[in-house]
């Protein structure tokens, strides 16, 4: 197996709909996923070479008092679980238009349990002429302790409606 592709340990509760289908306030439970071990250092070793990354002893003396995972990691796994997982629908959505407000609020660490859930907060309607419009989801990503470890706002270009 990819150490770099992340483990699904639970799948979406439903799919994103179409444009037309959603609600604003409307919550998703998208899943569970972990970051294992050699899969955070696999990915910080090639893209995030921070000793608090990648060297379990310098990472005993920094600010985390330990090893943590990439928050760019972080965010990809969740991404992936979003698509692989079932959440994201290449039928229904087009693209990713950006993500906003992106915090790392607390450090993840290898091997935790991470629980991913979306709201949309706004819907904007397509324009004349155009069968696609965006959704704007806050996703909330909890740590093992229940803990909010990131949160951002991504803006999905998804289609109107069935078609």
């Amino acid at each position: 197996m990819n150490k770099m592709k992340p483990a699904i340990l639970q799948g979406p509760s439903e799919p994103l709909g179409y444009l037309s289908d959603l609600e604003i306030g409307h919550r998703y439970r998208i899943g569970k996923t972990v970051i294992p071990l050699d899969s955070a250092l696999e990915f910080a070793n090639a893209l995030d070479p921070l000793s608090f990354h990648n060297d379990p002893e310098a990472a005993k003396q920094s600010l985390f008092g330990g090893l943590i995972v990439s928050g760019l990691q972080s965010l990809s796994v969740v991404h992936a679980l979003s698509v692989l997982g079932g959440f994201l629908v290449e039928d229904r959505v087009i693209c990713g238009a950006g993500i906003d407000e992106l915090r790392f609020i607390k450090p993840v660490r290898p091997d935790d349990v991470l629980d991913v859930t979306a709201e949309v907060i706004e819907l904007k309607q397509p324009r004349p002429g155009r069968d696609y419009g965006v959704a704007r989801l806050r996703y909330s990503v909890t740590g093992p302790t229940g803990d909010t470890v990131m949160t951002f706002i991504d803006n999905h270009v998804l289609k109107n409606k069935r078609g």
